[in-house]
């Protein structure tokens, strides 16, 4: 799962990287900057974990392990945002950035 998570990052990384030559306007650029910096398991800890346990592992949540085996990023996004089956929307509660650095490292759960 670590190997995995630096694996994502790295790929994150090198995106916000190779956007940094680039010169659009600023509101783009910071928000590639912030989204770098959401750290997916931080968000995790803040919004998730007293439903999905410590470990993805369930508990008054499901069980979100292996995710990414039944859900896409995609799919994983739109049920953070809406919420669905007891789950609380979080539409409000996460930015942008933040809720694409959680579906993207839970859609990596496999």
């Amino acid at each position: 799962m670590k190997i995995r998570l630096l694996i994502m990052i790295m790929i994150v990384l090198t995106l916000g990287l190779t956007a940094c030559g680039n010169n659009g306007n600023k509101k783009q650029n910071d928000a590639q900057t912030t989204a770098v910096n959401a750290d997916p398991q931080k968000i995790y800890q803040n919004f998730c974990i007293s439903c999905h346990g410590n470990q993805l592992q369930g508990g008054e949540g499901p069980n979100i392990q292996k995710v990414g085996e039944r859900l896409t990023e995609a799919e994983i996004i739109k049920r953070i945002q809406k919420g669905g089956g007891g789950m609380p929307p979080f539409q409000v509660a996460l930015k942008e950035e933040e809720l694409k650095a959680l579906a993207t490292w839970l859609a990596g759960l496999k």
